[in-house]
């Protein structure tokens, strides 16, 4: 199968989106974890009838460049609910299209935590059932048989909401195989997506014996600009610490702990495989200042017919900005630029039983003159992409 061939060749092509997995009608392809942490397909040749649907529904192989023939619209918006905005990583913008879907008996299909903080792609049917697909998780989620309970969900009639970073959205999107109305799909801007097995070691290790209450990647408790990972414990207090502080949250920004297909993205504007893009209004002080609070603000890209009908429908207060109000956001336009140490980090990670001493090592060390750097390739990166894009002259 090409599947096979892509991934001995070159695994970075790879994104771990799962479309094949579902799609197979013999189930012949599992999800098998490397050293690294990622999952990737393996076929069972035994059960395999080589009917190559695997092949057809990889967004990897599939992936064709969209021309840019109208930008699409841009708004920056919050939630008029000042309590989800505060409980949102950003504005509330999710909450507020989830609350369509839900209020007409529909279905949210989204990335959550299970019984061991672990990430995985699962379905929320009430509004209690939603707070779990709230906030932003940086991790890959396991997707499982989620495209396949879409699919049955999409046949009976019911509204249903699928939110993902956007190739999984385009593994939905080939694995459907047609447009459906009653279909809304919600991308997460992403920045890249980190291991599992990274997450897990260090989720386990920060418990340390204590029973974990939440878990908050994006706690707003000193302000949104100034967001802190955040975890609560039943039996004593809790634990928070910046962006740039927590050990975890370092080495997913410093790009060290990525997918290795998040480095060569085919997923980037203007492919998007979404009806709207969700993300953060960062530089909001330039494009709306009358907005900006510092209690967060989503930065909203309408793709979509579909996607328009709905933002339209929701309580949210927003106004359309330029779409250079993006550049903000540079992995909307570029993939992630790989740290030079990444391939050191997982060698280690490979050969040891304590994954956390290999990341406290890797802590401990200066990152400024890897992060300036990598802004440095990032800065360059969005420049050309840019002027390919006739964005800039």
């Amino acid at each position: 199968m090409k599947i096979e061939n892509m991934i001995s060749e070159k695994r970075s092509n790879c994104c771990g989106c799962e479309s094949c997995a579902n799609i197979c009608p013999q189930n012949a392809i599992s999800m098998v974890r490397d050293a690294e942490g990622f999952s990737y397909p393996k076929i069972n040749q035994e059960k395999c009838i080589k009917c190559g649907r695997c092949d057809r529904v990889c967004p990897s192989l599939n992936a064709r460049e969209v021309p840019v023939k109208i930008l699409p619209q841009v708004l920056v918006a919050i939630h008029p609910d000042e309590k989800i905005r505060r409980h949102s990583a950003s504005g509330g913008a999710f909450t507020a299209l989830s609350e369509l879907i839900l209020n007409e008996g529909g279905i949210i299909f989204g990335a959550g935590f299970d019984e061991k903080w672990h990430v995985k792609h699962m379905a929320a049917e009430n509004f209690d059932e939603l707070e779990n697909l709230r906030g932003s998780k940086y991790v890959q989620s396991q997707i499982g048989d989620i495209y396949k309970r879409v699919k049955s969900e999409l046949e009976t009639g019911r509204k249903v909401l699928f939110s993902g970073v956007p190739c999984q959205c385009a593994g939905l999107k080939n694995f459907l195989g047609k447009d459906y109305e009653n279909l809304l799909t919600v991308g997460i801007l992403c920045h890249g997506v980190p291991s599992p097995l990274i997450w897990e070691s260090y989720i386990e290790w920060r418990g340390r014996g204590h029973e974990i209450s939440r878990v908050n990647f994006r706690s707003k408790r000193f302000g949104w600009q100034n967001h802190h990972f955040e975890v609560n414990f039943k039996d004593c207090g809790y634990y928070a610490k910046s962006n740039t502080q927590d050990m975890y949250f370092q080495e997913f920004l410093l790009n060290l702990t990525l997918r290795p297909s998040c480095g060569s993205c085919k997923f980037k504007f203007p492919n998007l495989n979404c009806d709207v893009l969700l993300g953060d209004a960062w530089g909001i002080q330039k494009f709306a200042p009358e907005m900006f609070d510092d209690r967060g603000a989503s930065i909203i890209v309408v793709n979509t017919n579909t996607g328009a009908n709905y933002i339209n429908q929701t309580k949210l207060v927003g106004k359309i900005v330029n779409m250079n109000a993006l550049i903000h956001n540079v992995n909307f336009f570029i993939p992630a630029v790989e740290d030079e140490r990444r391939p050191q980090f997982f060698n280690e990670i490979a050969t040891t039983k304590l994954p956390i001493n290999v990341m406290q090592k890797y802590y401990l060390q200066n990152p400024s003159p890897v992060s300036s750097a990598n802004d440095k390739k990032s800065n360059a990166a969005l420049v050309a992409r840019l002027k390919e894009l006739g964005l800039m002259k």
